[in-house]
C-alpha cells in the first residue's frame, strides 16, 4: 500500500511539474511574440520618417525646384521614386499584419457602394494599365446592395487584386471585373486575368507571407509576396471568403464574397 502511494505522489508531482513546464513555455512563447510586435511596430514606423523625406525631395526635384533636369537625371529621379512607394507599400502592409496578428485592428464599418471602392481601387493602377495597353472591363449591376465594411480596407484589398492582375497579364492583355449578389446578404466579386497563371504545386501556398512562386517570369515581377496574405486576412476580418482559381499559361481568377449592408427592416428596434 505504501508503495502504491508512493507511485501516485510521484506520479502527482510529475505532471505537476510538466503543468508549469507548459505554462512557463507558453509565458515565454507570448513573451516573445510581444516582443516581435514591438519590434516590428517600432521599425515600421521609424522607417516610415524617411522614406517621406527621400519622397519628398525626389518629387521636389522632379518638378524643377532646383533647375531644370536632362533625360538621364529625370530617369534616375523617378527610379528613385518608384522604389521608394514600393518600400513604402510593403511598411504599410508589415505594419497592418502586425495589427492584425496582435489583435489591434478594428475595422470602421460602413455601407459602401461597390462601384466607388471600384472606381478608387482601380484608380492606382491607371499608369500601368495605359503602359501595357490592358483592357479593363466593370460588370456591376446597377441594383446590386451596397458591401457592409471598411472603406479603406475594401478598396485596399480590391487594390491588391488588381494590382496583381494587371502585374501578372502580359501587354493587351484583358481584365473582367464582375460581380452579383449572392443569396445570405451577400456580394460575389471576380476579378479574372488572362495572365501567365499559377503553378498547379504552388497554389496551396498562395496565401502564405511572404510566398513568391519559383518560376523565372513571376520573381522578374516586383512583389513581396505580402498582399495576397494581407488582403486574405482583412477579408476574414469582414467576415467575407476568397479564393481562387487558376491555370498555368490560361489566367487566373480571384473570388471574393463580403456581406452586404443590413436593410433597414433587418436592423434591431426598427419596425
Amino acid at each position: 500500500m505504501d508503495n502504491l502511494q508512493e507511485q501516485i505522489r510521484e506520479l502527482t508531482n510529475a505532471l505537476d511539474n510538466e503543468r508549469m513546464a507548459r505554462r512557463a513555455a507558453e509565458a515565454a512563447t507570448e513573451e516573445a511574440e510581444q516582443a516581435r510586435q514591438e519590434f516590428v511596430a517600432l521599425v515600421t514606423h521609424e522607417l516610415r520618417v524617411p522614406m517621406t523625406s527621400i519622397k519628398g525631395y525626389t518629387d521636389l526635384l522632379l518638378k524643377g525646384i532646383m533647375g531644370p533636369l536632362n533625360e538621364t537625371q529625370m530617369n534616375f529621379l523617378n527610379v528613385i521614386r518608384t522604389n521608394v512607394e514600393r518600400m513604402s507599400r510593403m511598411v504599410a502592409d508589415l505594419a497592418d499584419i502586425n495589427k492584425i496578428e496582435g489583435e489591434r485592428f478594428p475595422l470602421n464599418l460602413t455601407t459602401v457602394p461597390l462601384t466607388d471602392v471600384l472606381k478608387e481601387a482601380i484608380q492606382p493602377h491607371t499608369h500601368t494599365i495605359a503602359g501595357k495597353t490592358q483592357t479593363v472591363t466593370t460588370t456591376v449591376p446597377d441594383d446590386l446592395p451596397p458591401l457592409q465594411g471598411d472603406r479603406a480596407r475594401l478598396i485596399q484589398i480590391l487594390s491588391n487584386l488588381i494590382s496583381n492582375a494587371t502585374q501578372y497579364t502580359p501587354e493587351s492583355g484583358v481584365i473582367v471585373i464582375t460581380a452579383e449578389a449572392l443569396p445570405n446578404a451577400e456580394v460575389h466579386i471576380a476579378i479574372q486575368d488572362n495572365g501567365i497563371g499559377i503553378l498547379e504545386d504552388e497554389q496551396p501556398r498562395i496565401f502564405e507571407k511572404f510566398f513568391r512562386a519559383s518560376d523565372e517570369e513571376t520573381r522578374q515581377t516586383p512583389g513581396n509576396g505580402l498582399a495576397l496574405y494581407l488582403s486574405r486576412q482583412l477579408v476574414i476580418l469582414h467576415q467575407g471568403r476568397i479564393w481562387f482559381e487558376s491555370q498555368r499559361g490560361a489566367g487566373t481568377t480571384f473570388h471574393v464574397v463580403f456581406p452586404t449592408a443590413p436593410t433597414e427592416a433587418a436592423v434591431p428596434g426598427l419596425p
